[in-house]
């Protein structure tokens, strides 16, 4: 039985919209003043732009489920296939639990600011993230027929909130002047000092996520036209957003007062008070918690399609590629999925001793999230050199030289963000126990990964 190509162009740009961005990315950058419009600009530049071409040059090379595992899997041999793949799900499953968290935050201003009290309390954040958490398994249970509507909410609900902040920072600008003074050298004040650097790198990461519908390609109709266009408009809706709204938060209120966790709502509040609009905030703060739902939504079913297709190629149990009799779903890799999330989420708040446990594999997940991107971008490089599937494929760009230099781009850039996340905050006391942590947990990550690939027999290179 094979897994059902649900998915439409309009599907696959809602979902890569609210699985890219993190409007959170806006308040924090925003908070470092004028620069961060040209540490955006850079970015798109040398990471979103090289992603986008090797994104969809690899899925038109091979328009299969997998994505970035079978990519590398192709390119570099079974290992560093399983590898990319073990990293691109782990990532995810200690991830989640944080996006939860944030999501829980922003939902009690649905219901007004005065409740904000509510989305700090511990017992209120685990629930909502366990309800939120199994519902959205629940739905991936049920088919991407259904759950592609989740995406589809979601995607509307950030592409809504990002150009509501837009338009609020264009009147702000029109009505009462602009909140930060604009001199032309403001832009590049600071620029290569070291917290720049650090944010730039932050900002990088918040630009990844164009290969989730890749994974998907088997659910995909027509992968080979549908995921290139998908990526080329939800590429200019998520750089738009991300610019012009980092833009629009600065015309609105000073940087010194913009909050890093909620700004973006924080500016629209501000000038949706003085036009007496204050009440749109709890409408924004709805399609915020939507967009964030979205979010969990996409970035769990592209997950869970790790573990399924290392269940096919045997690297996992077989069970783990089995799909659903009635709704085609990969529903042994989702639920396997969903009780391990449940148990980092429980992880994060049952004690001390455990949330620092937890707390040193969220920090290390930087370092292992962008393991996969290495790969891509070296698989974009290898494949272009070896020609696979040269005479059919569209290549982008079409020019083997500029190629190199795209993919060397997002190559060391992906190299240079690994590097910055290891560099310990000026807070740290101890810079010995951070590395350790840090280093240690990573290489845990990946020696249990090679572990459970060198237990199956007759898969190893």
């Amino acid at each position: 039985m094979k897994l059902a190509r649900e998915l439409g162009v309009r599907d696959v740009v809602l979902m890569t919209v609210t699985a890219v961005i993190g409007l959170r990315w806006i308040s924090l950058t925003a908070a470092g003043g004028n620069t961060s419009i040209v540490l955006w600009t850079g970015a798109l530049v040398f990471f979103f732009l090289p992603q986008a071409f090797a994104v969809i040059e690899l899925t038109r090379r091979l328009p299969d489920e997998g994505g970035i595992y079978l990519w590398t899997k192709t390119a570099f041999g079974d290992f560093h296939g399983f590898l990319s793949g073990w990293c691109y799900w782990t990532n995810n499953l200690v991830y989640f639990p944080n996006l939860l968290v944030y999501i829980a935050g922003i939902s009690v201003f649905v219901v007004g600011g005065g409740y904000q009290a509510v989305g700090e309390n511990k017992l209120y954040i685990v629930l909502f993230s366990l309800t939120a958490l199994w519902s959205v398994m629940l739905f991936n249970l049920f088919g991407l027929k259904l759950g592609k509507w989740v995406h589809n909410l979601g995607g509307f609900g950030t592409w809504a909130t990002g150009t509501a902040l837009i338009i609020f920072g264009i009147i702000a600008v029109i009505k009462f002047g602009l909140a930060n003074p604009m001199p032309a050298g403001s832009f590049f004040t600071g620029i290569f000092s070291f917290d720049k650097l650090s944010m730039w790198a932050a900002i990088c990461f918040g630009f990844t996520g164009l290969e989730l519908a890749s994974v998907l390609a088997g659910e995909v109709k027509d992968p080979e036209r549908t995921i290139p266009r998908a990526v080329f408009v939800s590429g200019i809706v998520i750089a738009g957003i991300y610019v012009l709204g980092t833009l629009s938060l600065l015309t609105a209120l000073p940087a010194s007062e913009i909050n890093i966790i909620s700004g973006f709502l924080q500016g629209i509040a501000a000038v949706g008070n003085l036009l007496g609009l204050g009440w749109m905030s709890n409408i924004l703060a709805l399609l915020i918690t939507l967009g964030g739902i979205g979010g969990l939504m996409a970035w769990f079913t592209g997950a869970a399609r790790m573990p399924f297709v290392a269940g096919i190629d045997r690297y996992l149990p077989a069970s783990f590629g089995k799909i659903h009799p009635k709704y085609g779903s990969p529903y042994v890799a989702v639920t396997v999925q969903a009780v391990i999330s449940t148990i980092f989420i429980i992880m994060s708040f049952i004690g001390a001793t455990v949330e620092e446990a937890y707390l040193i594999l969220l920090d290390t997940t930087l370092l292992v999230y962008f393991i996969p991107y290495m790969y891509m971008f070296a698989a974009y490089i290898m494949l272009r050199k070896r020609g696979h599937g040269s005479e059919t494929v569209r290549l982008i760009p079409r020019n083997k030289a500029l190629a190199f230099i795209f993919g060397m781009c997002g190559l060391l850039t992906t190299v240079f963000a690994m590097i910055m996340s290891i560099v310990p905050p000026a807070e740290t006391t101890n810079v010995f126990v951070f590395e350790l942590k840090i280093t240690g947990g990573f290489l845990m990550f990946i020696t249990v990964g090679i572990i459970i690939y060198r237990l199956k027999p007759g898969k190893n290179d």
